[in-house]
């Protein structure tokens, strides 16, 4: 994953929005309602200036369960920035697209006479009983158009043998520890609170650091309840292999957990397929598992970079064992196989920069997070935040700096300067950062070649408890699918 870099202890917390805020968490698990105290975002976004799509927004100064304020227009100098939203000029209001418009956009499949997921069934491999389960891979940062170059067979083979979209979009900021919760809570990453990989919460006075266990994994920061957090309280089982939250002290904790950062990719799918050999009574009906060998590689070579190349083999040969052991215990049309990603990459180097530091005296401010492609500074004076808000936009316009263009741009400090050669966290709908999503089994009839339209990643919650058998409260979501990849026309 990305590890930003910060001047200070205490990073701000940005609020990227995403779909109507003025509902509980998931479940009535209200724990992340935070206010940012004032902070500027610099925010490089192409795809969103031009689209005005909501999810690309960051919003400042406001409590998350409020979503009316006014907007920060260019020739507003004495607008106060405490209570105002930071978006790029042109966005009329601070609502999100409604449910309605997204499910406008949701399209019948006249090739299929069910919808998808199929309703879930005990099923048999001739000697045991198995209850409906479901294994969830997360490939962290294996972007969609990876699947094109001929390396990753079985990956490829899911989707051959099951359904794949033609994309999956992750969520603002396009990040992993928010994607990762947003893919098993069903929420936006402004409404179950993990914003960033790194964040300032003012109400607390403290910051979450993914870097520190100790602080990140207090149930304090996670809003919503996780699938396997359902599947527990519902009487099913699951298992969680150092999936990013799967190590938060809550009350109801998974059946089985493997901590964070433990084992090679090969002896998790030894230990998904040890869950699977438990007997029906032990046996998770829930697993999800976390890969980050690829995002990691593909920070320090890019994503183009022949290491990177290496380790999608090595990722995809780890696969392939998986689904080995699965057909050699007459499991792979019983048990369910979904996998998906958290974002894509995009490649940068040092000739690609904006140094703020050119523009912006350092000395006046408290602290600096540079996000690569974000920028948050927190003045030390709250009354210099218009003075430093306004200097960033005269420098903008002057020298015509990429704020809004920032497909290969990179916002940093001299003295930090760029340290990866791939980096993630840009404008969720670049086409550099879709993510994947691909399912074969019982629940997913063989769609041989054929994509499904692409969908949001906050679907994907709603549609593991469809087809394991768990109910969602209607709304209780930000999904609008209502667990279905796809439905009949």
């Amino acid at each position: 994953m990305q590890q930003p870099t910060s001047s200070s202890s205490s990073p701000s917390r940005p609020l990227p929005d995403g779909s109507t805020n003025n509902r509980t968490n998931n479940n009535n698990n209200n724990n992340n309602t935070g206010r940012p105290n004032s902070v500027i975002w610099a925010q490089l976004s192409k795809s969103s200036l031009e689209k005005g799509q909501n999810q690309s927004r960051i919003r400042s100064g406001l409590e998350q369960s409020k979503t009316t304020t006014s907007i920060v227009d260019d020739t507003s100098d004495t607008e106060s920035l405490e209570n105002s939203l930071f978006y790029p000029k042109g966005r009329k209001d601070s609502r999100s697209v409604s449910r309605r418009e997204r499910i406008k956009k949701i399209m019948c499949n006249p090739t299929i006479t069910e919808s998808i997921p199929l309703a879930p069934r005990v099923l048999s491999n001739g000697t045991h009983e198995f209850d409906p389960t479901i294994i969830v891979l997360s490939l962290d940062g294996f972007r969609a158009d990876y699947l094109e170059r001929e390396l990753t067979p079985n990956t490829l083979s899911i989707g051959t043998n099951g359904v794949w979209a033609e994309y999956m979009q992750p969520s603002f900021p396009t990040l992993t520890f928010p994607n990762h919760h947003t893919l098993v809570t069903g929420l936006y990453p402004s409404v179950h609170g993990i914003v960033g990989n790194m964040f300032y919460d003012s109400n607390f006075g403290e910051d979450f650091n993914n870097r520190f266990p100790a602080k990140s994994w207090d149930p304090k920061w996670w809003g919503g309840e996780p699938i396997w957090t359902t599947a527990v309280k519902q009487n099913q089982r699951s298992g969680v292999i150092m999936w990013p939250g799967g190590e938060v002290l809550s009350a109801v904790r998974p059946t089985y957990h493997v901590p964070y950062k433990t084992g090679t990719v090969l002896e998790k799918m030894d230990t998904v397929l040890n869950w699977i050999d438990k007997p029906r009574e032990e046996r998770p009906t829930v697993m999800a598992v976390y890969v980050p060998d690829i995002d990691s590689t593909s920070h320090d070579f890019g994503p183009d970079g022949k290491k990177n190349q290496k380790a999608l083999v090595e990722v995809d040969t780890a696969l392939g064992v998986l689904l080995e052991g699965l057909q050699a215990r007459n499991l792979d049309k019983v048990v369910n196989l979904v996998v998906v990603s958290d974002h894509g990459m995009s490649y940068v180097n040092t000739s690609k920069c904006i140094y703020y530091d050119d523009f912006i005296d350092t000395s006046d401010l408290l602290f600096e997070e540079s996000l690569y492609p974000h920028l948050a500074i927190w003045p030390k004076d709250s009354k210099k935040l218009n003075d430093i808000y306004h200097t960033i936009k005269r420098a903008q316009r002057r020298d015509t700096l990429p704020f809004q263009v920032y497909r290969r741009f990179v916002m940093t400090r001299r003295d930090m300067g760029v340290v990866m050669a791939g980096v993630h966290g840009w404008d969720n709908e670049n086409e550099e950062m879709r993510a994947i999503f691909l399912a074969r089994g019982p629940s997913f009839p063989n769609l041989g070649s054929k994509k499904l339209q692409s969908f949001e990643n906050v679907e994907v919650h709603d549609i593991i408890a469809r087809t394991v058998g768990l109910p969602v409260k209607d709304g209780a979501t930000d999904g609008v699918r209502n667990g279905f990849v796809s439905k009949p026309c």
